[in-house]
């Protein structure tokens, strides 16, 4: 890939990676910083002769292994930090000191986050990023039937959690 193919790939992807990253990690600030570590990283191995086939598909398999990435880290941090912040007394925030767009937007991540992880991811993928199954099974290194099946059984799963019958 080219330096102009790359930053064509910027102009084109950016926005995506970014509401991608956004909606997994439920921030906006830390989204942003995955969507650029996602182009640092590609740079990175477009400089190290990497070839890249399908450019969308790579991107989105390095903004979900940085969100993975993330997520262990935090879990981790977050282990210690209760443990700290309970030796020390102080008290967590609770979800009703929030504004009522910010309740709203929990909500759906919260429903989202809800169903298990293979499900959660495809269903993200096919729905606001608009990635097709094929598309989406080359960034997580599936099948296509994989990825259908994950995506149907992820939406049966939302409707349950929903209450919505067919």
């Amino acid at each position: 890939m080219s330096e102009v193919a790359f930053i064509n790939a910027f102009e084109t992807y950016a926005d995506a990676i970014f509401r991608h990253c956004t909606l997994r990690t439920g921030d906006r600030e830390l989204g942003k910083d995955l969507m650029q570590e996602t182009f640092m990283k590609t740079w990175i191995c477009i400089t190290e002769g990497t070839v890249i086939e399908n450019t969308r598909a790579f991107l989105y398999k390095i903004a979900n292994n940085l969100i993975i990435d993330h997520f262990r880290r935090k879990r981790r941090r977050k282990e210690d930090s209760l443990e700290e912040m309970g030796d020390h007394g102080h008290e967590l925030p609770h979800s009703d000191t929030l504004p009522p767009e910010a309740l709203e937007q929990q909500r759906i991540i919260e429903t989202i986050e809800r169903i298990e992880e293979p499900y959660r991811t495809a269903v993200v993928m096919r729905y606001i990023d608009d990635l097709q199954p094929r598309e989406i099974a080359e960034a997580l290194d599936i099948s296509p039937n994989v990825v259908s099946v994950r995506i149907a059984r992820g939406m049966k799963k939302i409707q349950i959690i929903l209450g919505i019958d067919e």
